[in-house]
């Protein structure tokens, strides 16, 4: 993999690695917080509102990525029981519904955050807004990424089936 390929690699799975790498913040400060408690009888004091912040962000960037790569749990049995066609109705419809609920959430995450502006962070004293984005992005991440399947799922409507090949 060339250098550039790799760049573009990264540049574009970018939620993927932010949210892996706030996940390991996230380990790191929980596990030396556990072992700080336990041999020394000392707690970080921001180690707890640092990790969450983390983990707020592994969650919504996640879960973004998550739906960008259809990785997401879903109940197909009845979906692929139906015709083709009938069935990528259905994912459309669904499609649309997700675009919308998550568009949806998108306002409230930015009313929510920009009505408790002027709330801290109890201990590192950081403004909630720092924290509060990640609902912001997430759900903005997720709305982009709902157009795009959207998108994709009302061109499958009129596309012919893939033949499935059979295993012997």
């Amino acid at each position: 993999m060339t250098a550039k390929e790799r760049f573009r690699h990264i540049l574009k799975n970018l939620d993927a690695y932010f949210a892996g790498f706030m996940f390991a913040i996230t380990l790191v400060l929980v596990v030396v917080n556990v072992f700080t408690r336990y041999i020394f009888n000392y707690i970080i004091p921001w180690g707890e509102e640092v990790a969450t912040s983390c983990f707020v962000y592994t969650t919504f960037i996640g879960g973004a990525w998550c739906l960008r790569t259809r990785q997401l749990v879903g109940v197909d049995m009845l979906v692929e029981r139906l015709p083709y066609k009938a069935a990528r109705i259905v994912n459309c419809c669904t499609d649309a519904i997700i675009l919308f609920l998550n568009a949806y959430l998108t306002k409230l995450s930015y009313q929510y955050t920009y009505k408790g502006r002027i709330k801290t962070m109890p201990i590192t004293k950081v403004s909630s807004v720092y924290l509060n984005s990640a609902m912001i992005i997430g759900f903005g991440l997720m709305t982009i990424y709902s157009v795009y399947n959207l998108y994709k799922s009302i061109k499958a409507v009129n596309k012919a089936p893939e033949k499935e090949v059979e295993m012997k």
